[in-house]
């Protein structure tokens, strides 16, 4: 349906309000125009637009579903069929919340002039968001929904950006500021194997080979494929000072949660005026690794971003011990 574009004057205050608090301003008048004119035609008592929290959908899988259990059915449906993460889903999910929180239209009655009118009240924003909303939506309405309103929402295209990694005087100036054994070791570990935040945070004792100084992590998903990656003599020795203080019944080599290892992180950073976190770290690795003169191919396995079937087809190329080699000949260090 075609809709006629009106201009209307509304007192500036009740205007700013409405958009802060991310009121579609034309739908409400739209609404208050409908009501107003079944009023007139004596169908004043029956509401025209009942509570968005109580519509119920007629269709599909949002069948009786109101909006909050259509997310919350979203979260469940795309964690386990569509095997996303769970940082991914919790976005995806405030997006989409975002959208039908300003319509008083159930999931698969949205259309393309109510998603427009939703990435307008987004503006303005960065290239990399309006590609996260579009995803987010194109993802919802395909696949869970199962309509195609969204598919002709292109995802904007965001160029590279230059990669940044502190120093090595940097990394030494925040090292000094690290509060603990447990911090200086993950530091180190992190610095010196390129492995992901999550990836160091669920070693278990038996991911680590001691005498090999080898880390063998576990593949958290099927779209990481980490391998094997070392470090180096520096971490080795701060991890064999931390390594007496572990508490028993706790398998994870530094039985220790993201939000604690991303405060004393902050702090070392506030006080050392350097911003260090994990994957800077990881970034650092990848860098210095290069200027050692490490092939990028071995660098992408140090890092578990080589294919499994390249590993299993190039076997002797990445074996550990191959590996091992490579790593000890670029003597990686980070306080010397």
């Amino acid at each position: 349906m075609t809709k006629k574009r009106v201009n209307i004057t509304v007192d500036p205050e009740v205007h700013h309000k409405a958009k802060e608090i991310g009121l579609n301003v034309s739908k409400v008048a739209e609404n208050a125009l409908r009501a107003a004119l079944r009023k007139l035609e004596g169908d004043g008592e029956k509401p025209l637009f009942p509570e968005p929290e109580l519509r119920r959908d007629t269709s599909g899988r949002t069948e009786g579903k109101s909006r909050k259990e259509v997310l919350s059915d979203y979260h469940k449906y795309a964690r386990s069929v569509l095997d996303k993460s769970e940082a991914t889903v919790k976005q995806h999910t405030r997006y989409i919340k975002r959208l039908l929180a300003r319509s008083d239209r159930t999931p698969r009655e949205i259309d393309e002039e109510d998603i427009i009118e939703y990435l307008e009240s987004e503006k303005p924003m960065s290239r990399s968001k309006h590609q996260n909303i579009v995803s987010a939506l194109r993802v919802f309405f395909r696949e869970y929904v199962e309509t195609d309103v969204a598919e002709n929402f292109k995802i904007p295209s965001v160029g590279p950006t230059p990669t940044k990694v502190p120093s090595k005087e940097g990394l030494q100036a925040f090292y000094r500021h690290l509060e603990s054994t447990r911090l200086r070791a993950m530091f180190l570990v992190y610095a010196t194997s390129g492995l992901r935040s999550g990836e160091v945070l669920d070693l278990k004792m038996g991911d680590v080979d001691l005498n090999r100084h080898m880390l063998t992590p576990k593949s958290r998903s099927e779209t990481k494929r980490t391998w094997v990656s070392f470090y180096n003599e520096e971490a080795e020795r701060a991890l064999r000072k931390f390594l007496p203080r572990r508490e028993d019944g706790d398998d994870r080599l530094f039985q220790i949660s993201k939000s604690q290892l991303n405060q004393g992180f902050g702090r070392a950073s506030k006080t050392s005026g350097i911003k260090i976190t994990a994957p800077k770290l990881r970034k650092w690795f990848a860098s210095e690794m290069a200027t050692l003169g490490v092939d990028s191919t071995y660098i992408d396995a140090f890092c578990g971003r080589t294919p499994r079937s390249t590993l299993e087809k190039h076997y002797l190329d990445y074996s550990p011990r191959k590996l091992e080699e490579i790593y000890k000949d670029a003597g990686i260090t980070v306080l010397e």
